[in-house]
């Protein structure tokens, strides 16, 4: 990669934006077959002769395999360089997705996603860690703001193409337009993005296979909890190798030089306190979104296509309300951003269980408007306050733990209501899922409280003097 420039440059305005829309692109090319698979699974299920619930996980396992890969993958951006691992991720995302296209059954097309996912799942630490060393600190809210847009505006992509695309031209031509939009999004990264600087380091081999197997052990038993099918013994056996494998993993890594993930982060209150933050606003939100759709057609009597029409409404706020988090957090701290966004939040799901209890549905829309402007003000000051906790030797491992929290949370979440759902009606009402949503989110409350200011009293240093002309020497003019 001989055209590849490390990033060592002043503050480029123009430039950084460049690299803002590249790291956006990436993450729509690989974030919008998500919400498409979601919605093709009963044709997935029909074309290969499987239950809808054998279907589904080709949904659950690639999201839960590749948030457990999310820590290593940022580790190794910050060894390789991130430019490279963005890269290498969305071409081997596409690689992948072409395989799904031709996948000959239920177990190739699963394996296929999962590999898929998890090189997709590069692009999240990998352009967050370039964006965090192409941005300086004041700018870093604002920049993160307009970057987060990209998560939800796959989503809407993915719900606005999904029903009306798969219809018309069936499921596995997904596939085919991930891998054109890979494509083109990899060109564009290559041209656009700096690299960062490597680590010259030994890769903790066995620290990773630890850590890979105690979370994805975890992550099973969260995302299966839930399933029918999943025996209680197996569960409890995934939970022990999770447990006694994150143990191993956290006195293996403070008895080595190059650990995965350095023991004294865990220790940082501005890692530690977004992170569980960003845990709770995750478990509450996307628990929020699968009980939303039983609601309109439940409740309201909407077909599943209207419903998801107006369920857009909470993916557009979000997408809109991102930057102006970074506003706010720019303006008034992380701390206070962090706040406004999840009292919002809170607000909306109690609005929306307000206007279940009631039966009126300009008041559940308010409540669906309300959790989006406040999932998408928390996340640009909760992502970028992690940056203030680890040098930036380290921006990669710090993003991708702290993105692992978010999936945790998703995943918790996604699995809970998934049981709460379940219950009769006369033993929970379904208003009362949504007052639990709001508690749950109001929790986090209390670590983002806990989120320290003291970067913003730090003066930046003055700007250096331009270096003297060097003397004439003879016979120069």
């Amino acid at each position: 990669m001989s055209d590849v420039t490390h990033i060592s440059a002043p503050y480029d305005p123009k430039k950084a934006q460049q690299v803002l829309w590249a790291g956006m692109i990436g993450m729509l090319a690989t974030g919008f077959p998500f919400t498409i698979v979601t919605v093709a699974l009963n044709l997935i299920a029909d074309d290969f002769g499987v239950s809808e619930a054998l279907a589904a996980w080709t949904v659950s396992a690639p999201m839960l395999v590749s948030a457990a890969a999310l820590p290593v993958i940022g580790k190794l951006g910050d060894m390789f360089g991130h430019r490279r691992i963005f890269i290498g991720g969305i071409l081997g995302s596409t690689i992948f997705a072409f395989m799904c296209m031709i996948a000959w059954d239920i177990w190739s097309l699963i394996a296929f996603r999962i590999l898929s996912m998890v090189l997709a799942g590069a692009t999240g630490p990998a352009a967050m860690a370039i964006l965090f060393h192409v941005y300086p600190p004041a700018h870093r809210n604002q920049a993160i703001g307009w970057w987060s847009m990209g998560g939800p505006g796959a989503a809407a992509l993915g719900l606005i193409l999904g029903g009306p695309f798969v219809e018309l031209v069936g499921w596995r031509s997904v596939f085919l337009l991930q891998a054109g939009t890979g494509i083109a999004a990899v060109v564009i990264a290559w041209k656009v993005l700096p690299e960062t600087v490597r680590q010259m380091v030994k890769f903790d081999h066995i620290g990773n296979l630890i850590l890979l197997l105690a979370l994805s052990s975890l992550l099973f038993v969260i995302g299966a909890f839930a399933e029918p099918g999943v025996s209680t013994g197996m569960l409890i056996s995934a939970g022990v190798v999770g447990v006694v494998g994150l143990i191993v993993f956290l006195f293996y890594e403070a008895s080595i030089s190059n650990p995965i993930v350095p023991p004294s982060l865990l220790k940082q209150r501005n890692f530690d306190a977004p992170a569980i933050a960003n845990f709770f606003l995750q478990m509450s939100y996307l628990g929020a979104l699968i009980a939303t759709p039983l609601v309109l057609t439940g409740r309201f009597g909407f077909s599943i296509s209207v419903a998801a029409i107006l369920m857009l409404t909470r993916t557009f706020s979000l997408t809109l309300a991102s930057p102006l988090g970074g506003v706010i957090a720019t303006q008034f701290g992380e701390r206070l951003g962090t706040l406004t966004g999840v009292l919002c939040q809170t607000a909306g799901l109690f609005t929306v269980a307000a206007g279940i209890y009631v039966t009126n549905l300009p008041i559940v829309l308010l409540g669906l408007v309300l959790q989006g402007v406040g999932h998408g003000v928390a996340m640009p000051p909760l992502a970028s306050i992690i940056t203030t906790a680890v040098p930036p030797s380290q921006f990669g491992m710090a993003t991708g733990m702290s993105r692992l929290m978010g999936q945790i949370g998703s995943a918790f979440g996604l699995s809970l209501f998934g049981v709460l759902l379940t219950l009769p009606r006369e033993d929970l009402a379904l208003h009362m899922i949504f007052v639990i949503g709001g508690a749950i989110a109001f929790a986090a409350a209390f670590p983002a409280l806990l989120i320290s200011m003291k970067h913003r009293n730090i003066p930046m240093p003055p700007a250096a003097p331009p270096p003297p002309n060097p003397p004439i020497q003879p016979g120069q003019v």
